[in-house]
């Protein structure tokens, strides 16, 4: 139409433009056409729309996008290795990357599992600190794995990926996926210190706390899951983000309700020797009984310190 364009694709079958002018075009009515009948058809350079510089200097750039679907680690790879096959082909070429999106994902990703990693180990060494017992720190660092496992499993059934989204949420609440665990030990490690068989306090045990275990691992449910409803671009991210960490910490749920109590009642041992408190305790018990005798300026003090946190946040 004169200051119109119109794309025409096909199939790169054709060696010149008189061949280009002889494809026939379907037309509304039915009838077909040849695209030489309504338009000249010329061999010629086409004008310039975009040129490609490195240095200062043209160079012929070209760059390679996953398709939908795909990984964009699995794709990179394959396209370094494509590149030092063209390398050795052809030794004249020099070929330069200007800019990489696979690297910063792979860092972001290590990042991710080390992240998971250090805060898997550190909550086992603060369960070993304060349980005091390599039996009941195994049952309970047990809660880990078998809490992330069925979360691994939920979100391929959910068409999630490991991407930095869902580690992310699972390095949020590895540490919380023992907090159940360590209650449900530490009220079974009590009852045994009464006297009673590991199978009978881990009976007696799960069955007191039950129902306050369950209300803890819902309320956080209650906090992560409504996330991943969220609308608009944040909530094509946070919804992989809030189902991933609701999976874990309900798997969680599962294995201290399930699993702790079996594994504490054939492995925790009776005790037969009296409690001993560690040494910080004693400097813990004379706060809390400063703070009980002193409740007045407890409240005070903190008051002020809400205040205050509250106060520093223009400075974050």
């Amino acid at each position: 139409l004169g200051v119109s364009e119109q794309p025409v694709r096909t199939l790169g079958t054709v060696k010149t433009a008189q061949e280009i002018g002889r494809i026939e075009l379907a037309l509304a009515d039915g009838r077909r056409i040849r695209l030489d009948q309504v338009a000249t058809v010329t061999d010629t350079v086409a004008e310039r729309r975009s040129a490609a510089l490195l240095n200062g200097k043209p160079v012929v750039g070209f760059e390679v996008a996953r398709s939908r679907g795909e990984s964009e680690v699995t794709v990179g790879a394959a396209v370094r290795r494509a590149l030092e096959d063209l390398k050795a082909q052809h030794p004249d070429i020099e070929l330069t990357q200007a800019f990489d999106f696979v690297t910063p994902v792979e860092e972001e990703y290590q990042g991710s599992l080390h992240l998971l990693y250090e805060g898997a180990i550190l909550a086992v060494l603060v369960v070993w600190l304060f349980l005091r017992d390599w039996r009941a720190t195994f049952v309970s660092a047990v809660a880990l794995p078998m809490s992330v496992i069925p979360a691994f499993v939920g979100m391929y059934l959910l068409g999630f990926s490991i991407n930095v989204v869902t580690l992310l949420a699972l390095s949020l609440v590895i540490g919380i996926l023992v907090d159940d665990a360590i209650v449900e030990v530490e009220n079974i490690v009590r009852h045994l210190r009464m006297g009673k068989t590991p199978y009978q306090a881990a009976m007696e045990a799960a069955d007191e706390i039950g129902l306050a275990v369950i209300a803890t691992t819902f309320t956080l449910i209650a906090v992560f899951l409504p996330t991943a409803f969220m609308s608009g671009v944040a909530g094509k991210f946070f919804k992989q983000f809030g189902w991933t960490a609701s999976l874990a910490v309900f798997a969680s749920l599962v294995v201290a309700r399930v699993l702790t109590p079996m594994m504490a009642a054939y492995m925790l041992k009776p005790i037969v020797t009296g409690h001993q408190d560690p040494s910080w305790m004693k400097v813990y018990m004379r706060a809390v009984t400063w703070c009980m005798k002193h409740r007045l300026t407890t409240v005070v003090l903190s008051i002020a310190f809400f205040f205050g946190s509250i106060a520093l946040i223009p400075l974050l």
